[in-house]
C-alpha cells in the first residue's frame, strides 16, 4: 500500500515562483504542491487543502507574509501546521519577526532542489509525528474517562447490589418479627377473652379488658404494617386505570395536605397497571403525607402519571411498559444520608413518628412487581416515583373479570361504607365527591360497569346528567342511583328504564344485592 503523499501548500503573489517551486519538486513524487496566489484567501484555501506544510512568502503588495503567518496561527485548526517562510531577505529582523508571528523555518529564494525537499519532508514527518501524538493522548484520556465512568458505574452497582441485600434482609427479619409479634398478640387477646368472660358483670374490669384489647388491635396494625414492608400482605391486584383511581383519591389528598396545594397531571396515554387498589391508596396517602411533613403551610405537590421504563436504562431507550406515579414535593428535602436509608421501617427524622409511609410504599411496589425510586435534596423537595408494569385494556364486559363501579356520592362518610362494601365484594371501585369529578372519569372512557350515584349534590352536576354522559360514553354501563328525593328521578322518564334507584336510608346487603343484580345481567 503507497502511502499518501505530503501536501505543500505555497502561497505566493508571483506565479513564476509557483512554476519555480514545482519544477523543483517535479522529481518528488512523494510531494503534492499546491498553489495561493490571494494571501487573503489562506486560511480558506488551508482547510480546502489540507497540507503538511506550508510556504509563505513574506513580501506581498497587500497583505504581507507576517499577517498570512499570524492569520493561519490564529486558526485552532490550522495552527499546529508547520509554516516555513521565503525571501530573498537574509537580514536577521525579518526572520525574527517572522518566527514570533509562528513560523517555524526560513528559506531563501530559493535553496537547492534538495534541501527544499528534504526540508519539506522534515516538517512533514514532524507535524505528522505531532497529531499522532496529540491523537494518543486524546485516545488516552478519553479511555481514561470511559474507565472512570465504568468504575463509577460499577461502585454504583455494587452500591444498589449492597442496599437490595440489606433491604432483603431486612425485610426477612422485619417479617420474622412480626410473625412473633402476633404470636404473642394471639396469647395476650386469648386470655383477654378469658378474662373477659370471667369478669364480665365487673364493669371495671371489662374497661381495663377493653382498653388492652385496643393495645392489642393497635399491636396487630403495626404487625400488619411490618408484613407489608417484607412484601408478605395479601394483595388483591385489579386492572385498574391508575390516573382515574387517583382523581378518585383527590378528597383524601386534600384532607391529608391540610390546606397545602396540589396538582394532579397526567399524559393521556392509558395508565392500567395490576394493582390492589385499597393497598395503592394507601401507599400514595402515605407518600402524601411524608410531603405534607416536609413542606410549610404554603408547600404545593404535584403528582403526574405517565407510561415510562424503568430507571437504570440508557436515556431514550427502552419501552415505555410501566406505569410511572410520580410525586413531587418543594419542601425541605433529604441529605444523602438520609436517602440511603429513607426505605428502612421505623426510620424517621422527625419525632414522635413510627417511620413507615415510605417503607410500606417500598413494600407494596416491590410486591407489585414494580419499582421505588427516591431523588431529593436538602432544601430543594423531594420526588418519589413509583414504576408499576403496565397491563392492556380488557374489554369492558369479559365474562369473569373483575367488575369497575363509579361511586358518586358527596357525604364523604356515606361514601366511605358503600366503597369499602363493595370492595370487600371482590369489585373494583372508583369514587368521586362531586359531579364534576364524576364526569371527568365518564368522559374518559374508562371501563367502568356500574355508576352508582346521588341524585341531588352541590354543584352544577347532578346524578341525571351523570346518566346522561354515561349513556353517551358508556353504553354498556348500568346506572343505580341512591337518593332521599326520589320525585326528581321521574322527571327523567326516559332515564328511568334504564336505571334503579335505592330509597335512602338503605341498608348495605340491600345495597350489594342490588349491585351484584345489575352487574349480572
Amino acid at each position: 500500500m503507497m502511502n499518501k503523499p505530503t501536501r505543500v501548500l505555497l502561497i505566493d503573489d508571483h506565479r513564476i515562483n509557483a512554476e519555480l517551486v514545482a519544477g523543483m519538486l517535479d522529481q518528488e513524487p512523494d510531494l503534492a504542491l499546491d498553489y495561493l496566489q490571494e494571501p487573503g484567501e489562506a486560511v480558506r484555501a488551508a482547510r480546502a487543502f489540507g497540507p503538511s506544510v506550508i510556504m509563505v512568502d513574506l513580501h506581498m503588495p497587500v497583505f504581507s507574509g507576517f499577517d498570512v503567518i499570524r492569520a493561519l496561527k490564529e486558526a485552532p485548526d490550522l495552527a499546529p501546521i508547520p509554516i516555513i517562510m521565503l525571501s530573498s531577505n537574509d537580514s536577521p529582523q525579518v526572520k525574527a519577526t517572522g518566527f514570533t508571528a509562528g513560523a517555524m523555518d526560513y528559506l531563501v529564494k530559493w535553496p537547492d532542489r534538495i534541501e527544499l525537499a528534504a526540508r519539506l519532508r522534515a516538517h512533514a514527518r514532524a507535524h505528522a509525528a505531532t497529531r499522532e501524538r496529540d491523537q494518543a493522548m486524546q485516545a488516552l484520556a478519553a479511555s481514561q474517562a470511559a474507565l472512570l465512568e465504568r468504575t463509577r458505574e460499577l461502585a454504583d452497582a455494587q452500591a444498589s447490589l449492597h442496599e437490595a441485600q440489606k433491604m432483603e434482609a431486612i425485610g426477612q427479619l422485619t417479617n420474622g418479627i412480626a410473625h412473633d409479634f402476633n404470636n404473642v398478640l394471639q396469647l395476650i387477646t386469648g386470655h383477654l377473652q378469658l378474662l373477659r368472660m370471667m369478669h364480665k358483670h365487673d364493669e371495671k374490669t371489662v374497661r381495663r379488658v377493653e382498653a388492652a384489647s385496643e393495645g392489642v388491635r393497635r399491636g396487630a396494625r403495626i404487625a400488619g404494617q411490618l408484613h407489608a414492608f417484607a412484601r408478605r400482605q395479601p394483595l388483591t391486584p385489579v386492572t385498574m386505570p391508575v390516573d382515574a383511581h387517583l382523581r378518585s383519591m383527590e378528597a383524601a389528598i386534600a384532607g391529608v395536605l391540610a390546606g397545602r396545594s396540589f396538582a394532579i397531571t397526567s399524559s393521556g396515554e392509558t395508565a392500567l397497571a395490576a394493582l390492589d387498589p385499597v393497598q395503592f391508596g394507601n401507599s400514595v396517602l402515605h407518600l402524601v403525607r411524608n410531603a405534607a411533613d416536609a413542606m410549610g403551610a404554603d408547600g404545593h405537590l404535584t403528582i403526574t402519571i405517565d407510561r415510562a421504563p424503568l430507571p437504570g436504562g440508557a436515556e431514550g431507550q427502552g419501552d415505555a411498559d410501566h406505569v410511572r406515579v410520580r410525586l413531587r414535593d418543594n419542601g425541605a428535602g433529604m441529605s444523602e444520608e438520609v436517602q440511603r436509608r429513607a426505605f428502612e421501617p421505623f426510620f424517621s427524622t422527625r419525632g414522635g413518628r413510627r417511620g413507615l409511609g415510605l417503607s410500606l410504599a417500598f413494600g407494596f411496589v416491590k410486591q407489585s412487581g414494580g419499582q421505588i425510586e427516591l431523588t431529593s435534596a436538602s432544601e430543594d423537595g423531594t420526588t418519589v416515583s413509583l414504576y408499576f408494569p403496565a397491563t392492556h385494556a380488557a374489554s369492558p364486559r369479559q365474562e369473569g373479570g373483575t367488575r369497575t363501579v363509579l361511586v358518586v356520592e358527596d357525604e364523604a362518610a356515606v361514601r366511605e361504607v358503600c366503597v369499602e362494601v363493595l370492595r370487600k365484594q371482590g369489585l373494583y371501585v372508583l369514587e368521586a365527591a362531586d359531579g364534576e369529578t364524576a364526569l371527568g372519569l365518564i368522559r374518559q372512557r374508562l371501563p367502568i360497569d356500574l355508576l352508582f350515584t346521588d341524585i341531588v349534590m352541590p354543584g352544577g352536576v347532578t346524578g341525571q346528567d351523570l346518566a346522561r354522559a354515561a349513556a353517551e360514553h358508556l353504553p354498556y354501563a348500568k346506572v343505580l342511583f341512591a337518593s332521599g328525593y326520589p320525585a326528581g328521578l321521574h322527571e327523567e322518564g326516559e332515564l328511568v328504564q334504564c336505571t334503579q334507584l335505592l330509597h335512602k336510608p338503605y341498608r348495605l346487603d340491600e345495597m350489594t344485592r342490588v349491585v351484584r343484580g345489575l352487574l349480572e345481567v
